[in-house]
């Protein structure tokens, strides 16, 4: 009796480690690796005519609040399986590390909350959006969704 008792707390032990493992949080970086780098690769090149190469966006976009809800609104990024904080991690790591231009001057850093606001309605028309975003001033991009 006292045997399968200690086996019994043993696997619910177990069990309960198992699980504090599986909810634990990746950093941003594994979850650059697991979430986009497939798509995007390794540096962020992407797939010339099919997935956009992010190093020379990702200032830009970061630095208005319309590329920003572009950002957190691509399909990829907004069905990502992440919470809103990870995303926001994900999303600062990437404008820091992947980015060929430095980070704007007075970059806010992406948060759970303005992820959480966006995520919720994903873009259709991912192109024509991010191009526009891309040949808009600066000033003008804010102002359109």
């Amino acid at each position: 009796m006292k045997a399968a008792a200690v086996v019994c707390l043993s696997a619910l032990g177990l069990l309960l480690l198992g699980g504090v493992a599986a909810t634990a949080t990746a950093d941003p970086r594994t979850n650059y690796m697991l979430d986009c780098r497939g798509c995007h690769g390794a540096g962020g090149a992407g797939v010339p005519g099919k997935v956009p190469d992010m190093r020379n966006s990702l200032a830009r976009l970061s630095a208005t609040p319309a590329g920003r809800r572009y950002l957190v609104e691509v399909p990829g990024v907004a069905q990502a399986p992440l919470s809103d904080l990870e995303l926001a991690q994900l999303l600062n790591w990437i404008t820091r590390h992947l980015s060929a231009v430095p980070e704007p001057t007075g970059f806010e850093p992406f948060t759970a909350h303005e992820v959480a606001s966006y995520r919720k309605t994903p873009l259709v028309d991912v192109t024509a959006l991010r191009q526009r975003l891309l040949t808009d001033s600066p000033s003008s991009a804010s102002s359109r969704r």
